[in-house]
C-alpha cells in the first residue's frame, strides 16, 4: 500500500538508522597516561611511615642518645648537693635517666650493627627523626645555657623547640607562649617549693 509515495508496513532499512558515536582509541590512552604515571609516582615515593634508615642517618639518635645520657650522667655526679638534702639527693633521677639514655644509646648501635651485618632493615624505620631530633637539640642546648642564661632563658628556649618540632609556626606567639610557661614553672618552684631556680644573667641584670 502507498501513501503519499511511501509503502506502509515496510520496516525501515538497518542504513536508516541514526550512527552510534564510537569513541576514539587514541583519546582514551591519552586519558589513561597521566593516571598511570601519577601511580608509578606514588609506588615509587618513599613511604614516611615506613621509610628506611640507611648510611650515617641510622648513627644520628644513638650519636645524641650517647651525648646527652654523658652530659646528664656527668652533671648527676658534680652536682653540689646542700648539706641538708636528703638521699637519694639531686643527683639521683638526672643519673638515671643518663643511664637509661646510655643504655638505649648501646641498644640502638648494637641493632644497626647486626642489621648492617645481616642487610635487615633496623629498627628505626617506624621512627620519625625530625622532631625527635629538634627536642633533643633543644635540651641539649638548655642544659648548656642554663647556668649563664637563667631558667628564665633557658625554660623558654626548651618550651619554644618542643612546639616547634612538633609543627607551631607562629614564632612570635610560640615565643611569648614559651616564656610565660617558663615563668610560670619558675615562679612555682618559688612559691610553691621554696625552690629558686638558676637565675642566669639576668639575675646579674635585674
Amino acid at each position: 500500500m502507498t501513501v503519499n509515495g511511501t509503502e506502509k508496513g515496510v520496516p525501515a532499512q538497518a542504513g536508516a538508522a541514526a550512527p552510534e558515536a564510537v569513541p576514539e582509541a587514541g583519546t582514551a590512552t591519552e586519558a589513561a597516561e597521566p593516571a598511570a604515571a601519577r601511580a608509578a609516582a606514588e609506588a615509587a615515593a618513599p613511604d614516611p611511615e615506613t621509610a628506611r634508615w640507611s648510611g650515617p642517618a641510622r648513627w644520628a639518635v644513638p650519636a645524641l642518645a650517647t651525648a646527652v645520657g654523658l652530659l646528664m650522667v656527668w652533671g648527676a655526679l658534680t652536682v653540689q648537693a646542700p648539706p641538708n638534702a636528703t638521699r637519694p639527693g639531686p643527683g639521683f633521677f638526672p643519673g638515671v635517666i643518663g643511664g637509661l639514655l646510655l643504655v638505649s644509646a648501646v641498644c640502638l648501635v648494637v641493632t644497626n650493627l647486626r642489621g648492617r651485618a645481616t642487610g635487615a632493615a633496623n629498627a628505626l624505620e617506624w621512627f620519625e627523626a625530625r622532631p625527635v631530633l629538634i627536642v633533643l637539640a633543644g635540651l641539649v642546648a638548655h642544659i648548656a645555657l642554663l647556668e649563664f642564661l637563667g631558667w628564665l632563658a633557658a625554660g623558654a628556649l626548651l618550651f619554644w623547640a618542643v612546639a616547634f618540632a612538633f609543627g607551631a609556626r607562629a614564632y612570635l606567639r610560640d615565643a611569648v607562649v614559651a616564656l610565660s610557661v617558663s615563668a610560670a614553672v619558675q615562679v612555682g618552684f618559688s612559691l610553691g617549693l621554696g625552690l629558686s631556680l638558676p637565675g642566669g644573667i639576668l639575675e646579674l641584670v635585674l
